[in-house]
This record gives C-alpha cells, structure tokens and sequence, in this order.
C-alpha cells in the first residue's frame, strides 16, 4: 500500500502520562515518548494502526525496552511484515542522506534523531522524515508543533541548531515494510512519491495477484522462514521445491515477484506460512476470470391461475473494520492496489458483496485476498478481504 501519513503527538492527553516501557514515574510518553510516537506514526503509515498508547503495551509484552529505551527490533515481533533494514549512528560523522532519500523514494519513511535544542550539549528528539524537498526534508513531529498533514512541516528550520543537512541528524532507523507499494501521499495533493505507473494489459491470458512459482532452475528448493533474517537456518518453516506455486499473502506481493531484496509472505498450501525470496519466485499465468452475471428471476403460475414472482435473495453485506482507523478503506478499479481508488470508505462503513456468496465469505479477513463489492452510492471495485468483515 502507499504510506499514508498519520500524525500523533507524545503530548495527547490520551497517553501522555503513561510510563514509557519500563521507566520509572517520570519517565512519561509525554516527557520522553518521541521516539515511540514516531515508531507509531511509521506503522500507521504502513497500514498497521497503532497508536503511542497501544504500541507502548504491545512492545512491553514482547521486552520491547531497556528502561524506558525502545528496542528498535522488537518491532518485528509484534508485525513481521516490518523489519529494520538499518540502524546507523552519525553523531560524529555526516548522516547517510542517500540511503535516506533511496529509502523515501521506495515509499520507506525514515525515523531520525536530531537536536531538539540550541542550547549547549545534546537534547535526542526523534522524527519522522516522508520527503526531499531541496536541502530539506518534511517531517512528522511527535512535539506538538505542526499536527496538520495536509501542510509541510521542514526539518532544517526547527532542528538543524546552524549546521547542514548532514550534520542535523545523528542517528538514522530505517524500517523496511514489505506491504509498501513505493509509494508516499505528500500533503495537501493527491500526489503520491516514487509510484511506478504499469500501464494495463488486454488479451485472454491473464496473471495471478496472489499466486507466485518457485523458479525452475532452483534445484535445491526454496526455503521458507518465520523472518527474513538469513544468518541461521533456526527460522525455516519448510524448504519447497521448484515449481512449487505459493499463495501471496501481501496485498503488494505481485509487485515484489522477482525483484532483488525483496521477501514476500507466502503460504504453500500444506499450512505452511512464512517469508521467501522474492528474486527466486515467477509469476503464474492463469485462464481469464469468468465475468459473473446475476442469475435471471422467473414467474410461476400455479393451478388456480395465480401468478407468483420468487423474492430476490438478500445480497451479501460486509462493514469495513475499525482497525483501518481515519485512514478508510480503499475501493480499488481492479484487485490490484496499483488501480485507480474509486472511493475511500470510512470505518464501519457497509458494502455490498456483487460476487459469489460463499466464495467470499471464504475470503474474509483475509489477506493478499480481494472482494468484488458495492459501495453505498453504487461504485463497483475491489476491497481488500483483510480490512472486512460481516455484520
């Protein structure tokens, strides 16, 4: 999915007074929480809602802090689809402002420290950086400064206490998300950074959004792994051999097929699950989908003459789940997330399911799966399974 941006402030009567992990009493989200806001602004970002309150509890049942310091790793164990990528000191260097612009431009937000004061000696602050704007970057705060998205709040003028660019920030995370579609909603516009645009495609062979091969020249299988870390074979859930087809269970897998540095979460239909190399799988060719036609009611007439009409069976409904939070639902032309939006729907908002009953009903909650429904002004599209539920 596209990084959406979502603003918290340590400072929200809702969760300022809660002890940060495992501080003492003045160790509060509101005094020293920024950079557990900024973690939370990052993970909304990306789809998994979260706020300062409820990551704080979700990270203290998996030992997510030293103290009241946040285990930047431990993320992963509380979504495993977001891993850290890297976790880069600068204080006494310049800051690696290229690997941050590559990861913007992949739709990859980036969690900084900089100095959050002029004043003599060193005051750690953490934001959010989401775009490059000449020598600048825009930022989410976690300090209550700027709390609107929809305008441009720039590092330099706040944090950079009179040095460059590269000398205002002095520690670099950088999460990789493998929902992330490459791309992020700038403020104000309905622009969106570094999207790739995939022209559409006609003919009478079409291919899988949720099916993937293991090539045929892996003669040695395919593992799969509970993560992606590659250093111990401690995580591999099953190894599969070539040509096995695996289920994408992302709803932005398709896109990653074959791309290098790439992992993908799959399942092999045994009731395995896990994450692979994206580099070593292929897309899978499938017949065209069967357009469905609503089926056409008949009259009877019975003996005495009268003429009765079938009652036309109640239409599947689904409601669009609260964990999508003030982001909404998107209604998608196709069942790719790279389709035009045709409509945001908010939490608990009704849909109409047009496909067949029991098949969707199957596909609910779950992801890397699509429902083909109707919105309640009568836009037809693509939903994600995952973000529905039934009444």
């Amino acid at each position: 999915m596209t990084f959406q941006l979502v603003y918290y402030s340590q400072q929200d009567p809702k969760w300022k007074e809660d002890i940060l992990g495992f501080g003492d009493s003045r160790d509060t989200i509101g005094y020293v929480g920024c950079a557990l806001t900024s973690v939370a602004m990052l993970i909304s970002g990306h789809g998994f809602i979260e706020t300062p309150k409820t990551l704080n509890q979700k990270l203290k049942n998996v030992n997510g802090f030293v103290s009241a310091g946040i285990r930047w790793d431990t993320v992963n164990q509380i979504y495993p689809q977001i891993n850290v990528k890297s976790n880069i000191s600068c204080g006494n260097t310049d800051a690696p402002l290229g690997l941050i612009d590559a990861s913007i431009a992949a739709g990859q937000p980036v969690i900084v420290m900089v100095d959050s004061t002029p004043a003599p000696g060193l005051l750690t602050h953490w934001v959010v950086l989401y775009a490059k704007e000449g020598n600048d970057y825009l930022m989410l705060d976690p300090w209550p400064y700027q709390t609107d998205v929809n305008k441009k709040t720039y590092l330099m003028p706040r944090y950079s206490q009179g040095n460059p660019l590269q000398r205002s920030i002095m520690h670099v995370i950088v999460y990789e998300s493998f929902n992330a579609s490459g791309g992020i909603s700038l403020p104000g516009t309905d622009q969106t950074t570094g999207t790739d645009q995939t022209p559409p495609t006609t003919g009478t062979v079409t291919t899988s959004t949720t099916l993937a091969r293991v090539k045929a020249d892996l003669t040695w299988g395919l593992n799969i792994r509970s993560s992606i870390d590659t250093s111990s074979p401690s995580n591999i859930v099953v190894s599969v051999p070539a040509g096995t087809v695996l289920t994408l269970l992302g709803a932005d897998d398709y896109s990653k097929i074959g791309g290098v540095n790439q992992w993908v979460r799959v399942n092999d239909g045994k009731g395995h699950e896990g994450f692979c190399a994206a580099w070593y799988l292929e897309q899978v060719q499938v017949a065209a989908p069967v357009v469905v036609t609503e089926p056409v009611t008949t009259s009877t007439t019975d003996t005495s003459g009268v003429t009765t009409t079938p009652p036309k069976p109640v239409a599947m409904t689904v409601v669009v789940k609260a964990r999508v939070g003030r982001l909404g639902a998107k209604i998608y032309k196709t069942a790719s997330v790279k389709s035009e939006i045709i409509s945001t729907e908010k939490m608990r908002a009704k849909l109409t399911v047009v496909e067949d009953e029991s098949k969707a009903r199957a596909k609910l909650g779950k992801a890397g799966k699509w429902l083909n429904v109707k919105t309640k002004d009568g836009k037809k599209g693509y939903v994600s399974a995952e973000l529905v539920a039934e009444p």
